[in-house]
């Protein structure tokens, strides 16, 4: 008795052949249909531009043409003074005469030497301490205080930080002695001298010598005043001649 499937598998072979020839066969617009435009449509007509504006970048010169703020800001108001000839501008005067002629004794500077001179030297000088004093209102609440200057990216922190690595060749030099297990440098080994730094030459300079002592000569001539003979361990010696 003959199987009744083979008929009908026969023709979905047949029919999917078929389906595969007329799909080859049909065009590309068949198979990826363009949507309508919308003047197909009866829409409306899009615009011919469809970006918006685009505003353009201020160029450093037009930023830095207005400026914003200025050192003056931190200079003390001004006075004008006019005379008949010129137009001087001086600041608001907040030290004295007298406190000048004290700083500058205690500077052992010397005084102004005419009126001009001094009232430019007092002029400028309450332009500074108004300035400092600007400085000190600057609020650094929560800023902590520099303490020094120095490289704070963290190449720089890596190279300032001492670790074991920095320490090991030290560490090397010593044993542990007693029961308490102390620490100790190993006697007896020879120290690295870095050359050209501890062991130069002390008396290499020197003019004249006399045994482990430079001598300096001061007043008179060549056969007479004084010499002194300084060591190179900081001993002085002072003989007349």
């Amino acid at each position: 008795m003959a199987n009744p499937r083979r008929p009908l598998a026969r023709q979905l072979r047949l029919l999917t052949r078929h389906q595969i020839r007329l799909i080859s066969s049909a065009p590309s617009a068949r198979l990826h249909p363009q949507p309508p435009t919308p003047a197909a449509a009866g829409g409306p007509q899009p615009s011919s531009t469809t970006s918006p504006p685009t505003t353009p970048r201020p160029s450093p010169s037009d930023l830095l043409a207005q400026p914003t703020w200025s050192v003056r800001a931190l200079l003390p108001p001004t006075t004008t003074t006019t005379t008949t000839t010129t137009t001087t501008t001086t600041p608001s005067p907040t030290i004295s005469p007298t406190q000048l002629h004290h700083l500058l004794r205690l500077s052992a500077l010397p005084l102004p030497s005419s009126p001009s001179h001094e009232s430019s030297m007092l002029s400028t000088l309450s332009a500074q301490l108004h300035f400092v004093r600007s400085m000190q209102r600057v609020d650094t609440s929560g800023i902590p205080p520099l303490s020094s200057i120095r490289d704070e990216t963290p190449a720089g922190l890596r190279e300032a930080t001492v670790s074991f690595a920095t320490l090991r060749h030290v560490l090397e030099q010593e044993e542990v002695v007693g029961r308490c297990k102390r620490p100790r440098r190993r006697r007896g080994q020879k120290q690295e001298v870095e050359k050209g730094v501890e062991d130069w030459d002390v008396l290499g300079m020197a003019g004249e010598r006399a045994g482990r002592y430079f001598v300096v000569r001061s007043g008179g001539d060549n056969n007479g005043g004084v010499s002194s003979a300084v060591g190179a361990e900081g001993g002085m010696g002072t003989k007349g001649e």
